[in-house]
């Protein structure tokens, strides 16, 4: 597999498979896991993806938790991959959109929607109570549909205070966004369906750095 150090070619964008690609970030999750990153410099990177312009090879819908950071996961460096941060990693038409722009237009292979243990926006969603924040309730909205399910899943009691019960929400809060780019962009519905893309999701562990990736039914991939 190429070095994840050097920015991706179009060569490489028209050739690698969508499969191939998740296996570049699966591989570049055990080495960040394992403290072994290729990635020892940034400027050389970014002048030739500068002058060869991008061809990244995923677009990541991940949090903006500050301990959660996809390039750094995957041991990707500058040009290889588009990452869209957006608390609670939810999509919406923007998010959309920009999903749409780097599969339709700049020939991404996967999209990858990353949620990660011990996120404080899913806990403020399952807690229910509003913050006085106008912008940031509405966006902890996008977030209860996935509590309403998990609390129909456990049934009573349901405990938000419990790591393990926003660990599931936000594992299903993964789910209804996949549901929503899938549900609300034909064109990306298209590529998926065509095998030309892939569309998985991914929970990244904290304390341990490792990512786990599904398909949109929950199973391992």
């Amino acid at each position: 597999m190429p070095d994840s150090a050097i920015p991706s070619t179009a060569t490489l964008q028209q050739s690698i498979t969508p499969e191939q690609v998740l296996e570049r970030l699966k591989s570049g999750n055990k080495r960040f896991v394992t403290d072994a990153s290729m990635i020892k410099g940034h400027m050389q990177s970014a002048y030739v993806a500068a002058e060869q312009g991008q061809h990244p090879l995923a677009i990541i819908l991940n949090c903006v938790d500050s301990r959660s950071v996809a390039n750094y996961l995957f041991d990707e460096g500058i040009g290889n991959m588009f990452v869209a941060r957006v608390a609670g990693n939810v999509a919406d038409a923007n998010i959309l959109g920009s999903m749409e722009f780097a599969a339709v237009h700049a020939g991404v292979k996967l999209i990858v929607v990353m949620g990660h243990t011990n996120c404080g926006a899913v806990t403020a969603a399952c807690q229910g109570k509003p913050t006085g924040m106008p912008a940031l309730d509405r966006l902890l909205k996008q977030i209860e549909p996935a509590v309403d399910i998990v609390k129909r899943q456990v049934g009573h009691p349901f405990n938000c205070d419990s790591a393990k019960t926003v660990d599931t929400v936000a594992r299903q809060n993964v789910l209804n966004q996949m549901h929503y780019v899938i549900s609300h962009s034909h064109d990306i519905a298209d590529l998926v369906n065509d095998h030309k893309i892939m569309l998985v999701g991914a929970m990244h562990n904290l304390k341990t750095g490792k990512v786990f990736f599904f398909d949109s039914q929950g199973a391992a991939v």
